[in-house]
């Protein structure tokens, strides 16, 4: 399954999500929205469902020297760690919190340039929390992101992306909403035909 861009793929998950059963009680549902590729996205279904859109950082925990492979996430004190990933790369305890510490670096530079404060999502707390992004690689992020809305008090937590790796575990969530799952997953990006990279403005306009 190709997606158009980003707009195109909110529209098709928002049709998915409608009928959700879970999502029946419109006001006790709220779109957590990760940055930034799941800003659009939030911000479509948002609209479309009548709800209200809470955007959240949440930082990827990078393995040393491989940037692009996530052993965690972090949101503000939650830190989730894939335990498998860090066994099969035999990291020690000292490389874990080197790369917890640069993840934090991370974290509080976005919320800083966006504005964001912890307190905004007290919101959460008895709600169904539908976290959304425009794909999920390894679900790292996911992850940390569903335990923090579960810190700050959700009842249930959705998931929901237009795409998947198809060996993606998330055991523990309530629900998981994925259009298409691939096997051959190797970059969100590849499933769209328009993928470019939200500038600071956009984010900022999305945000007010």
């Amino acid at each position: 399954m190709i997606f158009k861009d980003r707009t195109d793929a909110a529209n098709k998950l928002f049709l998915k999500l409608k009928n959700e059963p879970l999502l029946k009680g419109r006001k006790n549902v709220t779109i957590v929205s990760l940055l930034r590729g799941g800003i659009i996205l939030g911000d479509i279904l948002a609209r479309k469902l009548g709800v209200l859109h809470i955007p959240l950082v949440c930082a990827k925990i990078s393995a040393p020297d491989q940037e692009e492979l996530a052993i965690g996430g972090l949101v503000f004190d939650v830190v989730y760690l894939e335990k498998s990933t860090i066994q099969s790369l035999t990291l020690s305890k000292l490389d874990i919190r080197k790369q917890i510490a640069k993840a934090q670096e991370k974290f509080v530079e976005y919320c800083e340039k966006f504005s964001l404060k912890e307190k905004a999502y007290d919101k959460l707390s008895g709600k169904t929390a539908v976290i959304v992004d425009d794909g999920i690689a390894t679900g790292a992020t996911m992850k940390a992101a569903a335990l923090f809305a579960k810190e700050k008090g959700a009842r249930v937590v959705v998931v929901a992306a237009p795409v998947a790796s198809a060996g993606l575990d998330l055991k523990g969530i309530d629900k998981i909403v994925i259009l298409h799952k691939d096997p051959y997953f190797s970059a969100v990006s590849q499933f769209y035909t328009e993928f470019p990279q939200i500038p600071d403005g956009k984010v900022k306009e999305l945000l007010s």
